[in-house]
């Protein structure tokens, strides 16, 4: 008997449906937590407005996506805001075509794009810091970087403190939101407030489990995402009036979202993804204080 030759197109197709399933099925997994996130927030638009503010970004780029509506609305206000930058931005597009950019020229490219993005959300050059940390490789240096984080905020003396969900996934994120953690408990000042900005949390990457079946990783990633939302203790802030202006800082940010002419096989953000992070509001997760020497 012969095999009808569209068998093998058939093939494809199932295991490309397949895949569309589970793209569908986790991007509206991270939709229904951004929903829930939302939903039991407090609104604290406009008692943020008037304190100053640090803002601590793993990576060029993740002060804007998960920030840059509450910077521009605090700069609105004439509030002190810090930036501080934790890695210099190496790794990026690690494992990618690279035609001309060299390592020294990428890390410089980010802070230009930061600095640049930053600008448009009303900062001052003098309120961008880089710590300069090896990018992909902040698990490696939370001793130091809880060190450089508590220098930081005794220097310039903020109410607020922002970083990156621990939740995220990503190892950098992880370390940077346990490094902040463990500087804020050494700190030990309750005039301060941490809050913990998603980042890859809307990315479903974060919340599957390896090692299983693609429907029991999904199914025990919900699980966890669903527990995480309804465990977190949330605050939003509307930033409609600025929303402009954080879709300007963002685009700032070419090399991350796959628009630099110089490396046209350098990959971006996907529209899905930065979908999450260009709306009316910006969610928060306010955490609670922990004294020092306490378990």
């Amino acid at each position: 008997m012969s095999i009808p030759a569209d068998v093998p197109s058939r093939k494809i197709g199932v295991k490309e449906l397949r895949k569309a399933f589970w793209d569908r099925a986790e991007k509206s997994a991270c939709t229904i937590f951004r929903w829930v996130l939302r939903a039991k927030s407090q609104d604290m638009t406009e008692a943020v407005k008037t304190r100053p503010a640090l803002i601590l970004a793993p990576h060029a780029d993740d002060e804007t996506l998960g920030c840059g509506g509450i910077i521009a609305l605090k700069r609105q206000a004439g509030t002190q805001v810090t930036v501080a930058i934790a890695t210099d931005g190496s790794a990026s597009h690690r494992h990618e075509r690279w035609l001309t950019t060299t390592k020294e020229q990428l890390i410089a490219l980010r802070e230009v794009e930061t600095r640049t993005a930053c600008e448009a959300l009303g900062m001052s050059p003098e309120g961008v810091r880089f710590l300069g940390f090896k990018d992909s490789e902040l698990a490696n240096q939370v001793a130091d970087l809880s060190e450089a984080i508590l220098a930081l905020i005794r220097q310039t003396q903020p109410r607020e403190v922002y970083v990156c969900a621990e939740v995220d996934g990503h190892p950098d994120h992880v370390a940077l939101a346990q490094a902040a953690h463990l500087a804020m408990q050494n700190l030990s000042d309750p005039r301060v407030d941490l809050f913990e900005y998603p980042v890859w949390s809307f990315d479903f990457r974060s919340w599957r489990h390896q090692g299983k079946t693609n429907t029991l990783g999904f199914l025990f990633g919900v699980r966890d995402m669903m527990r995480t939302a309804f465990s977190w203790r949330m605050r939003s802030v509307s930033i409609g009036p600025v929303l402009r202006i954080k879709t300007e800082a963002l685009y700032a940010h070419r090399s991350q979202l796959g628009d630099y002419p110089q490396e046209p096989h350098w990959s971006g953000l996907p529209d899905a993804f930065l979908d999450h992070f260009l709306r009316n509001t910006e969610t928060f997760r306010h955490v609670p204080p922990v004294q020092k020497g306490s378990e």
